[in-house]
């Protein structure tokens, strides 16, 4: 009997879910599980295939309520009914069904576990990336801001509100260095367009006190100079003749100081080159050595002779010189000299206390570079005004009684700046005022 071969007390135990039925090999129903709640066959394609092929056969099928079942076909090989003896052959078919709700149930719950997870995780990301996106961005967006607000101001005649700066962000360190540079850039901009609009303010004033003279005395001479005296009409006419020499004076400033600008970044440009010998602005040639020492002695002299003829009793005194050599145009050297001079003579007057008004002027070796000093006793400068001395136009208050464009010391510190060296100015208030220009010297 087939139920010998077979263990039917394993067999009978109910597993859940499970279905277990034995077949002879005429199709007949040898045994049945007790949970038979699937209640399936194998189709007879799939018995016969068992049964000749000998080899198992799995499939999923539907039971009712479309129900998927995992099927599992196998032949059974043993003794036939009547043989004790002999080559076992097979004797039947094994069907093992199992239901795969359980299975599909669980994976329907670990799938919309994964699609909850999954867009928690979402929303998170995107939440946490807008946070940082907006942290990140804001001070980008503040630029831009601030950029449009300067733009629209801009839109006329106004230049735009350039005051305005960005505010620093918290953390990111390449973006507050963003921030600083655009504030940097905002500040350099603001200082610019303010000395452009003063500049602007002081040459109309400066070109216009000359020319209201001039306008002047030519339109009184044009209706009365019948009636006008000679010694009158001369002086008038000498008066608007010293004021063109100012107009004159003032528009060749302008003209030096423009063609200096021009030429500053072909100077620098070619000065990085491995010879640090200057070059000259105008053509980019070698600047030749130059003997300083005898350029200052000559314009000294040349100066004191004026002063005699002028009657001055200022004292212009050489304290220390040494022979020294820079490179650079005997041209560029003698006028940073005699602004400098000339700059002292102006703003020292005859002192009160019965001391006379000297300048004194100095040239000596400091280590690689030459030195020039021009001292005085005169005025001084207030330290508000100091740091802005090198700037176009700009006139102390007490200054501005005195003769002269405000474009001197600017002109100074262009040239000497075109020749590699530096210039700078100490002073006490009603003490005097000490320049100092270094230049390298020639090797």
């Amino acid at each position: 009997m087939v139920l010998n071969v077979i263990d039917t007390h394993s067999l009978s135990k109910d597993t859940l879910g499970i279905t277990v039925k034995v077949f002879d090999e005429r199709e007949g129903v040898r045994y049945i599980s007790k949970n038979d709640a699937l209640n399936i066959e194998p189709s007879p394609e799939v018995f016969q295939q068992a049964l000749s092929k000998q080899d198992q056969q799995i499939y999923t099928t539907t039971g009712k309520d479309k129900e998927p079942i995992r099927v599992l076909v196998e032949a059974i090989h043993g003794l036939g009914l009547n043989q004790t003896s002999g080559t076992p052959g097979t004797i039947g078919v094994l069907m093992v069904a199992k239901s795969l709700h359980a299975e599909e149930a669980t994976k329907a719950q670990l799938l919309l576990l994964l699609c909850i997870s999954g867009s928690i995780v979402l929303i998170t990301a995107l939440s946490v990336g807008w946070v940082i996106t907006t942290n990140v961005l804001s001070p980008l967006s503040d630029i831009v801001a601030t950029a449009r607000n300067i733009a629209n101001a801009a839109r006329g005649v106004h230049v735009g509100n350039l005051n305005q700066r960005v505010e620093r962000p918290r953390g990111h360190d390449e973006m507050i260095e963003v921030v600083d540079t655009f504030n940097e850039m905002l500040a350099a901009l603001e200082k610019a367009t303010k000395a452009q609009h003063r500049f602007i303010a002081d040459a109309s004033h400066e070109l216009r006190a000359p020319l209201t003279t001039i306008q002047g005395n030519l339109a009184f001479l044009q209706r009365h100079s019948d009636e006008l005296p000679s010694d009158e009409r001369k002086t008038m006419l000498l008066d608007a003749h010293s004021e063109t020499l100012r107009l004159a004076r003032l528009v060749d400033e302008l003209l030096l100081l423009a063609r200096a600008e021009a030429n500053s970044d072909t100077s620098k440009t070619l000065s990085h080159k491995e010879d640090s010998q200057p070059l000259r602005a105008e053509s980019g040639s070698r600047e030749q050595p130059v003997e300083w020492d005898h350029a200052l002695l000559q314009l000294v002299r040349q100066l004191r002779g004026r002063m005699v003829i002028d009657k001055s009793s200022l004292k212009l005194e050489v304290s220390h010189i040494e022979p020294v050599r820079v490179y650079g145009s005997e041209e560029s050297l003698r006028r940073i000299m005699l602004i400098l001079i000339d700059n002292a003579l102006k703003y020292t007057p005859i002192r009160e206390d019965g001391r006379s008004g000297t300048i004194t002027v100095s040239l000596k070796r400091e280590n690689n570079e030459a030195l020039l000093q021009v001292k005085d006793n005169g005025i001084g400068i207030e330290a508000d005004d100091l740091p802005h001395i090198f700037e176009r136009f700009y006139r102390a208050d007490r200054a501005r009684s005195r003769e002269g464009t405000g474009l001197g010391l600017s002109i100074a510190q262009m040239l000497v700046e075109q020749l590699n060296g530096r210039i700078t100015a100490e002073s006490q208030p009603g003490e005097g005022s000490i320049f100092n220009v270094w230049l390298p010297l020639a090797m």
